[in-house]
């Protein structure tokens, strides 16, 4: 039937006959016999009327309003008692608006109308919402009726009404509504709701308690944005153990929104006690990051309850404490240390790798030979301990000048291995704290056999600053057989910038692979001499390789030169949307009026990514000629984010004129 209801008119006799009878299917004969108490003839009907009946109400619901006009037309206004009013109530709600409001206000309001009707009636309103919906149910929660304030509760909830907390607090008083009302007071962004909801936190129901618990994280955004954010914190610090016992009871919670909220409100509570609840649930990625929000609000306090949970630790959850341990500020306990230098030799790789990165921020020097030997693993592992191992040495230099650094000469010593991933991870070690010492041994590992050394002693050349013997090297290295090395190279000559690299740089240019073309263009780039455009010239002309390309127009962009505008310009017409973005920003620099009008026709180009690079680049550029078809490109944009673009480049013209005006 819906398929046959997609090809009629609205308006034609088949389709007013068809909603007709789908409208009959829906006030079926089981919905009497329930209502009407004949629970035999019930049974017997049940065993295809329901489905039945709620296809056809689903059919009428995905129609949507095309299906109203007939189901209002067989709504008798004055039938206040049977179910197939109830029922089209309900479907009023699903597919009804502003324009249904007044009926649906006139049952809700009829005390002598069934109880039932009167709720369908509530859950409606709260579907369709606004002011006048929220007015009439707001009237309902003063009902004498238990059952027709709780849905009245739950209906303004839908409604997202935020409504007065003095309305609210006599509902708490009663079982029935309580849950609801805490609910609610969560989004009334009152200070005056957060002493009603701390009560509930040790309430006898478990919903009552997950509803406060949401409530009050709620409020403390709301009121943090009006600076009050301090009437929950204060309310919470002063909590008694019971109540920290039942928020952190919650943590478990199967809603992660409550577990989350209640997360908070333990570190608010500063209820130590909550880290080990929190450990089992850290695979969630919010979890975990409000777990981590958790121990750092802690502090020192966290240190103990983590020290506590070690004897009973259970495997799985082993990761999630290293993460935790990692999160500590300021002096750990030497027995997490300990716990966490164990890790390291976990066979499991997720677990080592959550050891080496919770030492990489609290490890001292009793990690530093553990990690070394570490960085002798293959994979993930010993690159996480490189990096662990690279940012104690940093920290115990600051803390004491050179202090790391004399302890990792120690641990590396004179003879460095050749091959495998020691040497590889080494030459990351020494590479990120830039120690001009070891360049001789990693000038050595240029000749590895191993092709990952020779690029990992290129790359931590390129980071070690000043003048040494490495610079001779990596050009040797230019030559290399295997066109990784020769990249690596490249790309550190580009970082080091000296400029006796130019001329093996502009060789490398030629390279056969376009991966080391690209890293060559690159580097020259990086070093900015002028005697390289000519040859960035060539290469965007001759080129085979789009990235070669991009990366000289990218050169070419801080030429200024005359000839090089007209280049870009003409480049802003190639066929591939690279280019022509490289040579939208490549214009960024150039101030002739010319490099704007080029600018402006990309806003029309087929590519939304070409239309967003260009509206971006005019508003750097900020020539103010350009807001009149900018903001005619924004009246016609179709793409959400490059409207968003090209409304951040008109704000910014515009501030740019009205400045101009301003003398």
């Amino acid at each position: 039937m819906l398929m046959v209801l997609a090809t009629e008119q609205p308006d034609g006799p088949t389709f007013a006959a068809l909603i007709d009878t789908l409208i009959d299917g829906v006030i079926d004969p089981l919905a009497s016999a329930i209502y009407e108490g004949r629970e035999n003839e019930a049974k017997v009907i049940a065993g295809g009327g329901v489905s039945a009946r709620a296809a056809c109400q689903d059919v009428l619901v995905q129609l949507g309003r095309a299906s109203l006009p007939k189901i209002l037309e067989r709504l008798d206004p004055e039938d206040n008692q049977s179910t197939g009013t109830r029922l089209m109530v309900d479907m009023i709600g699903q597919i009804g608006g502003e324009a249904e409001i007044a009926l649906l206000v006139r049952f809700l309001r009829d005390t002598e109308a069934d109880e039932n009707l009167r709720a369908s009636t509530a859950a409606s309103l709260g579907e369709i919402g606004g002011p006048r919906a929220v007015e009439a149910l707001e009237e309902l929660l003063g009902d004498r009726s238990e059952m027709l304030q709780l849905y009245a509760l739950d209906a303004l909830r839908s409604a997202g009404a935020s409504v007065a907390v003095e309305r609210l607090a006599p509902l708490l008083e009663r079982a029935v509504t309580r849950k609801g009302a805490a609910a609610l007071l969560g989004v009334t962004e009152s200070p005056e709701a957060v002493g009603l909801l701390v009560p509930c936190l040790k309430d006898d129901m478990r919903g009552v308690r997950a509803a406060a618990v949401e409530g009050l994280a709620r409020l403390r955004v709301a009121l943090g944005q009006q600076d009050q954010a301090a009437v929950v914190d204060d309310a919470l610090a002063s909590v008694d153990d019971e109540t920290k016992t039942r928020i952190r009871e919650l943590i478990s919670h199967r809603e992660r929104e409550v577990s989350i909220a209640a997360i908070a409100l333990a570190g608010l509570a500063m209820d130590a006690g909550a880290v080990a609840a929190v450990l089992p649930r850290m695979e969630d990625p919010m979890v975990y990051e409000r777990a981590l929000a958790l121990v750092e609000r802690l502090g020192s306090a966290a240190n103990d309850s983590l020290v506590e949970v070690l004897d009973g630790l259970e495997v799985p959850s082993r990761e999630a404490l290293y993460r935790l341990i990692g999160a500590l500020p300021g002096r750990v306990d030497p027995r997490l240390i300990n716990l966490v230098l164990e890790g390291l030799d976990d066979p499991l790789e997720s677990v080592a790798a959550a050891a080496c990165d919770a030492l990489n921020k609290v490890g001292g020097r009793s990690a530093m030979a553990p990690l070394y030997r570490a960085c002798g693993r293959e994979g993930p592992i010993g690159e996480h301990a490189a990096e662990a191992l690279a940012s104690i040495a940093t920290r115990m230099s600051e803390q004491r000048p050179g202090g790391g650094h004399d302890d990792l000469r120690l641990l590396l010593g004179g003879s460095w291995p050749q091959s495998g991933a020691l040497a590889r991870n080494l030459c990351r070690v020494v590479g990120r704290l830039g120690m001009v010492d070891f360049v001789p041994p990693m000038v050595s590992m240029l000749g590895s056999s191993d092709v990952g050394v020779r690029v990992a002693a290129a790359l931590a050349l390129g980071q070690v600053p000043g003048e040494h013997e490495g610079v001779g090297a990596l050009c040797f290295a230019l030559a290399d057989e295997d066109p990784q090395v020769r990249a690596a190279s490249c790309r550190s000559l580009g970082q080091l910038g000296d400029t006796q690299s130019i001329q093996p740089l502009l060789a490398a240019t030629s390279d056969p692979v376009p991966l080391v073309r690209a890293a060559a263009v690159q580097a020259l780039v990086m070093i900015d001499n002028p005697i390289t455009m000519a040859r960035m010239r060539e290469i965007i002309l001759d080129d085979n390789s789009t990235n070669v390309v991009v990366h000289a127009i990218a050169g070419l962009g801080r030429s200024n030169q005359n000839q090089d505008l007209t280049l870009l310009m003409s480049l802003c017409a190639s066929q591939d949307h690279e280019v022509v973005k490289a040579a939208a920003r490549g214009l960024k620099h150039y101030s002739a009026h010319r490099a704007t009008a080029a600018l402006l026709g990309l806003l029309s180009h087929e590519r939304w990514d070409v239309r967003w690079a260009a509206a971006e680049v005019l508003s750097e550029r900020g020539d103010v000629t350009a807001l009149g078809p900018l903001n005619r490109a924004r009246k016609f944009e179709q793409d959400a984010l490059v409207r968003q673009v090209l409304g951040q480049a008109i704000e910014r013209l515009d501030g740019l004129a009205a400045e101009n005006e301003a003398p």
